[in-house]
């Protein structure tokens, strides 16, 4: 196989599980949202809800390293590691989205399962709130507020390639 059928390969696959990381995960958040809202916190509509969430999770997780996989293999077979677009693009994954994503696997996959492995009609134990109210407050919230703006600011570092200092 020729070094460009690899590296369209390579970009169909960054570009497929970028959709995955950003799109599914975050339709179910929206519709766990409005369950919640609607129905309340402790509802059997509402444990299902978190339980597809959690697939959703799963499935953006395993998209993540994907896209990390292919924008490696890109860099390693054609661009290079000197290039100060892509050393940029490099910080802001390092330094932004990947804490967020190891936050977020530790709750999505670890910790939200945990505690809608069933149906619990009684409500939450007290380490269960703190969780989710960690969880909804903070880990969720960061989220929101960095990672569009990172996804924005990789994707115009990424198709414009300015000039700037190199990093390393």
């Amino acid at each position: 196989m020729a070094t460009i059928d690899i590296f369209v390969a390579l970009k169909i696959m960054h570009i497929g599980s970028l959709v995955f990381w950003l799109g599914p995960s975050l339709g179910a958040w929206f519709i766990l949202m409005a369950m919640r809202k609607q129905l309340g916190e402790i509802t059997p509509a509402t444990h299902l809800a978190y339980r597809v969430f959690i697939k959703m999770l799963i499935l953006e997780h395993v998209a993540f390293v994907s896209l990390i996989a292919s924008g490696i293999g890109m860099a390693i077979l054609v661009f290079g590691f000197n290039q100060a677009w892509l050393q940029w693009k490099l910080l802001i994954i390092l330094l932004l989205i990947i804490p967020l994503e190891i936050l977020d696997i530790w709750y999505g996959n670890i910790k939200l399962p945990q505690i809608f492995s069933r149906l619990n009609e009684a409500g939450y134990d007290t380490k269960q709130t703190r969780t989710l109210h960690i969880y909804h407050a903070y880990v969720t919230r960061i989220a929101i507020a960095i990672i569009p703006v990172s996804v924005l600011a990789i994707m115009w570092l990424v198709i414009a390639k300015p000039s700037l200092a190199n990093l390393w």
